[in-house]
């Protein structure tokens, strides 16, 4: 009986602790650009009114920050980061509380979202 209980009581213990992981907020880089995407042309991107590509080994998280395949990308908010040779290294899918405001002069006017200038190409 007693060994029924210490596994309930463990069981129990998991199920809460992995509950209070999914409430963490995800850290996205400093170098990372929030944007919204527009069509996806694999391996080409319109983000903002601009083409971009993405790297062979593009890594692209989910909005649970699990990762996703390429084709299963969709129009939305997402946060991107650029590689050496200015190709999209990595992208993350943004939910609905990790989309940050966008002032209204941007959004009437220009995205303010300019794609990396890459020289000695």
């Amino acid at each position: 009986m007693r060994f029924v209980f210490h596994r309930v009581v463990w069981a129990a213990l998991m199920a809460f602790l992995s509950c209070t992981a999914l409430a963490v907020p995800r850290v996205f880089p400093g170098n990372s650009t929030q944007v919204a995407l527009q069509a996806v042309n694999d391996p080409y991107l319109t983000v903002d009114g601009e083409i971009v590509q993405m790297s062979q080994g593009v890594l692209i998280f989910g909005p649970t920050n699990s990762t996703i395949v390429r084709g299963a990308l969709q129009p939305g908010w997402i946060r991107l980061q650029f590689d050496p040779q200015c190709m999209v290294r990595r992208i993350w899918v943004l939910n609905d509380e990790e989309v940050t405001s966008v002032p209204i002069w941007t959004s009437l006017f220009s995205s303010g979202f300019v794609p990396p200038t890459c020289t000695g190409q």
